[in-house]
């Protein structure tokens, strides 16, 4: 299952990694071009639908997720692409590790080397990340590959709603773990990642994707740490990201820092992310 915004260039190439076999869902997200059409013609067996708004990324991944009648459902990135065996590798780690409600292959940067490991915003790791050489149980595993137990993600609720745009992905793997399922790393199966690449460049896109950074991790750290916590977070933040978007005017991130503070701000207001949108 995909969740495209704005993908129209990328997901020929990640449709046609996917196995003729698989059954494909892609949820369009109102999207400015034409990746609805794209996805269509590509896969025409592929379910593909097309959201009336742009419902965010979680809320859209729960709309195709709601039409999956399969044990198991892989939520994969626009702009990540299967190896051959990738799917059946997935399947059979599952039927090893019963536990598990969510499983992940590795992830392989453009570059060639593994994406792995991501620190929790409220979790401090000790010492350097290692990756594992085997399959290894996680706290988190990344959002550009996940591979679910319909059942374990049905029980959880499916991603939160609330969120627009990041940190669902910290989001279900904390509450996956608290819901007893284990969350595993699986060696030997790949997915090739552009990273970043999922939507095409729009107007104000960067500024509102640190909206939503700022906007979301507040959120996760209200909702698993508490309201004071999160209160605490954003007074430590804003001020700094205010500051620097006011004074540094030639710096290329100034409008990140506007965004995320930007973000900050909506959260502290009690608005919901929601309620503001790109497109």
């Amino acid at each position: 299952m995909i969740v495209a915004y704005n993908s129209a260039a990328l997901l020929p190439g990640c449709l046609a990694a996917i196995p003729a076999e698989c059954p494909v869902i892609v949820v369009d997200n109102a999207s400015p071009d034409d990746s609805a059409d794209v996805a269509a013609a590509a896969r025409p067996a592929a379910r593909v639908i097309r959201a009336g708004r742009n419902l965010g990324f979680g809320p859209g991944a729960n709309l195709g997720f709601a039409e999956v009648t399969t044990e198991f459902g892989l939520l994969l990135n626009a702009d990540a692409t299967l190896e051959p065996d990738t799917i059946a590798g997935l399947v059979a780690a599952a039927r090893r590790y019963p536990e598990a409600g969510l499983l992940a292959p590795e992830v392989i940067a453009e570059e060639g080397h593994m994406q792995f490991g991501h620190d929790l915003p409220f979790r401090r790791l000790r010492g350097p990340v290692v990756e594992p050489v085997g399959d290894a149980c996680c706290w988190y595993v990344g959002g550009s590959a996940m591979f679910l137990r319909m059942s374990a993600f049905r029980a959880i609720g499916g991603f939160d709603p609330e969120i627009f745009l990041y940190f669902e992905d910290d989001d279900i793997c904390l509450r996956m773990r608290a819901a007893g399922h284990a969350l595993v790393h699986v060696a030997g199966v790949r997915v090739r990642h552009l990273g970043g690449a999922s939507s095409a460049p729009a107007p104000r896109l960067s500024h509102w994707k640190a909206f939503h950074q700022g906007w979301s991790r507040l959120h996760l750290e209200a909702k698993h740490r508490g309201r004071a916590a999160a209160w605490r977070l954003a007074l430590a933040e804003w001020p700094g990201l205010a500051l620097k978007a006011t004074l540094r005017r030639g710096d290329a991130r100034r409008e990140k820092w506007q965004g995320r503070a930007a973000g900050i701000m909506a959260w502290m207001r009690g608005r919901a992310a929601r309620d503001i949108r790109l497109g």
